[in-house]
């Protein structure tokens, strides 16, 4: 019972699956004399509702029955992976009569909560029956058209071309070339951001920004949207060097890098366009494909090549297709072509570094997380257990532990920095095996990516239960905590729904790393919403090669005033080694203990200083209402810089939540406003520029505190700066001065 919740939620979502396989798997193939015997467009309107008659349906049993074992056979994909649920320990105290009486009562309080959201199964197979005629003609069908177009080698250039893993963790050439050029751009923008003359800016001194966008659906596509705009407006933006999502903000980059042609402002009307239907509204999905074949087969490109290619076809795909119908198509009808426009490399992400090769804009940074479980066999079969496993991770009495490893994708490169290997993006969704890849197939479609970054429906049982809790009564939410703790080890391992699955990169990779050795033998990565392990990209921020200086991040997670990013942030640099990211764990505890309801007092923006120090407890929290002021030398624990290596850089957090803003919105609070759901997918203009706006607002009250942050840090640096420079030249000298040269320089 526990499944219905979300299963309901995503119903919809279901739906559209068989509406993809309907599209992408045709039946028969019809030969030529048929097709002209159609004599109309492949993808002619039909007159008339969708809607067949019993007799139709009979009918097309009957012709089904006839046609099945001619021609050629396809097979469809099976049924979705199924993952071994861990046995279960006798509930404790309670009787099994009573335990499904509890669960009965959840399931009718769900019921209730989902009622009239579910299509009828007629609908769901009228559509199925309306895309299987259009698209069962065989040659000239879209299917067959997608999949010719896959091997074009002027749409799709990098089919000409193999591609080998890089190892090692520095950043590839292409990024630090990105990085030359981008700090370039930097300088004027810097200085009339903190206020000084431009003359006065070293590139070096520059502190290096990323600003990164949290996960949480719909709710964090548009928050982030305004916090983007706010810093935009401010300057800030343009001092950034990288821009990291997770989730819902990685949804807001990609359409600010295609549709909204880098503005925000555009971006923000395409939103207002195009997120007032559903994403799995079929009606308004099959109209797309229908009237506009150029769009539609950029939709769909992504499943048709993973089906085409014999790849596992998940419901994460399924969704991906259809949140790029609803993301990645302009809703509005322009005079000159009369329809939805699209441009084909907006469905290629490599393609985003047409805007940072020179540049002109922050490196976009997508994440993705798999999650490594304890005990499981190195290349268990598709229909098993479905998630990368390793043995790394233990607890203090030796037993092994289930993580989440972190995955990133930039225009430039795919990997892990826990991997130590890396892809060319164009590459990704190829088979590789020893470092190579063995085919030649088009880049993963944009459509596919999408769904990957935000499939938070493949959570597992214990993420479902923490949706589901929110909607039960105190009484029934506290009885059933008792037992569900019970199982809570077991159920935060079991994911009901295959997450997203790709061939492998390290597949029998030549001399691993010693951690990844059982993970180069799994022929495929499952790759799941990274806001599962942490809502905010902070991990790739902390790779050392990117030398990142201060991170702006805007969560707009919900419970927002409980979610433990920092404290599992801390737990992630322990793993690593890391010693740039300050302590900030023990700081928000010891605020909790003072509060006697148990919540943090959430402020617009703190500021957690970066302190690189042995006592991890030496951390440094200054908020908002502190208004430290800007100091006049570089900024540094109380231990002096001498004291650690000149070349190890703190980081600096500034934290935005998503809170009410008084001062913008009376009684507005996103984290209990219906349509900032996690799992709603219809907002109204009216309220995307609520929502926006207050992003923006949040925003521009803590301007001033991140201007002093970034002044600070450049003070600092350049201080650091100039001492180096003294001391290599000292050195220089030094030790080549003789008295006689010395007297000389007397």
């Amino acid at each position: 019972m526990l499944f219905l919740y979300l299963e309901s939620r995503w119903s919809d979502v279901f739906v559209l699956l068989g509406v993809c396989s309907a599209i992408i798997l045709p039946k028969q193939p019809a030969s030529c004399e048929e097709a002209k015997k159609a004599n109309a467009s492949v993808l002619e309107l039909k007159e008339g509702p969708l809607k067949g008659s019993d007799e139709d349906k009979d009918k097309n049993k009957t012709a089904k029955s006839e046609k099945e074992g001619e021609g050629e056979k396809i097979n469809l994909p099976g049924p979705l992976p199924s993952i071994p649920i861990p046995k279960i320990p006798e509930l404790p105290r309670v009787s099994m009569d009573d335990f499904m009486r509890k669960m009965q009562d959840l399931g009718i309080k769900i019921g209730d909560e989902i009622k009239g959201r579910v299509p009828t199964l007629g609908d769901y197979f009228s559509v199925m029956d309306t895309i299987w005629t259009e698209l069962k003609l065989g040659d000239g069908s879209l299917y067959q058209s997608i999949v010719s177009n896959l091997h074009d080698n002027c749409k799709n250039p990098e089919i000409q071309l193999d591609a080998t893993v890089r190892q090692g963790n520095d950043i590839c050439p292409l990024e630090a070339a990105f990085q030359v050029a981008r700090r370039k751009k930097l300088r004027k923008a810097f200085a009339k951001f903190i206020g000084v003359k431009e003359s006065e800016i070293h590139e070096s001194d520059i502190p290096v920004i990323a600003l990164a966008g949290s996960g949480g659906g719909y709710r964090a596509m548009v928050s982030s949207l305004g916090y983007m705009t706010g810093a935009k407006k401010a300057g800030l933006f343009d001092c950034a060097m990288y821009m990291a999502g997770v989730s819902g903000s990685c949804w807001m980059i990609a359409q600010y890098l295609t549709l909204g042609q880098r503005s925000f402002v555009k971006t923000l009307e395409h939103f207002k366009q195009s997120l007032n239907t559903p994403i799995a509204h079929y009606p308004s999905f099959l109209d797309t494909m229908l009237t506009n074949p150029g769009a539609t087969q950029l939709i769909l490109e992504g499943v048709v090549q993973k089906y085409s290619k014999h790849r596992v076809l998940t419901l994460v795909d399924a969704f991906g297709t259809m949140l790029a119908s609803r993301l990645l198509i302009h809703r509005e009808r322009e005079a000159d072509d009369g329809g939805e426009w699209v441009d084909p490399l907006d469905f290629k992400l490599s393609q985003q570094s047409r805007w940072t090769n020179y540049g002109d804009q922050p490196l976009p940074i997508y994440t993705m997380v798999t999650h490594v479980l304890p005990g499981s066999t190195p290349d268990p079969p598709v229909d098993g257990n479905v998630i990368v496993d390793d043995k790394i991770a233990k607890d203090e009495e030796g037993e092994e532990l289930h993580y989440y490893q972190w995955f990133e994708m930039t225009p430039y490169e795919f990997g892990s920095e826990e991997t130590s290997a890396w892809i060319p993006t164009w590459s990704f969704g190829r088979r590789f095996v020893g470092g190579k890849s063995i085919e030649r197939i088009p880049e993963t479609n944009l459509a596919i990516l999408l769904g990957t970054f935000g499939s938070a429906f493949t959570a597992t049982m214990a993420d479902y239960y923490k949706e589901v809790r929110p909607i039960l009564s105190t009484a029934m939410a506290d009885s059933l905590d008792k037992y569900i703790q019970d199982y809570m080890n077991g159920m935060s391992q079991i994911h009901p729904l295959s997450p997203s699955c790709f061939p492998n990169p390290i597949y029998k990779l030549n001399n691993p790393e010693p951690e990844v050795v059982a993970f180069s033998h799994r022929k495929n990565i499952y790759l799941n919403d990274a806001g599962m392990d942490n809502n905010l990209p902070l991990y790739p921020l902390l790779r050392p090669s990117r030398n990142i200086d201060v991170i702006v991040a805007f969560d707009s997670s919900a419970d927002i005033e409980s979610v433990p990013w920092f404290e599992k942030a801390d737990e992630y640099v322990k793993r690593r080694g890391i010693k740039r990211w300050p302590p900030i764990s023990k700081t928000r505890a010891d605020q909790l203990a003072k509060e006697k309801d148990g919540l943090r007092k959430m402020t617009p923006v703190e500021i957690f200083q970066g302190i690189v120090a042995d006592d991890r407890d030496a951390d440094h929290v200054v908020s908002s209402e502190e208004n430290a002021p800007v100091s006049s030398g570089p900024v540094a624990p109380k231990d002096s810089v001498s004291s650690q290596s000149i070349d190890v850089h703190p980081i600096t957090l500034i934290y935005f939540p998503l809170i009410p803003n008084e001062e913008y919105k009376k009684d507005f609070d996103p984290s209990i406003e219906p349509f900032c759901s996690t799992f709603n997918f219809e907002v109204k203009q009216e309220q995307i520029t609520l929502l926006a706006g207050l992003g923006e607002a949040n925003f521009n009250k803590g301007l001033d505190d991140v201007k002093n942050v970034l002044k600070e840090t450049w003070l600092r640096k350049r201080s650091e700066r100039l001492e180096r420079e003294k001391k290599e030249k000292n050195g220089k000298h030094g030790f080549t001065f003789s008295k006689k040269s010395n007297k000389q320089d007397k």
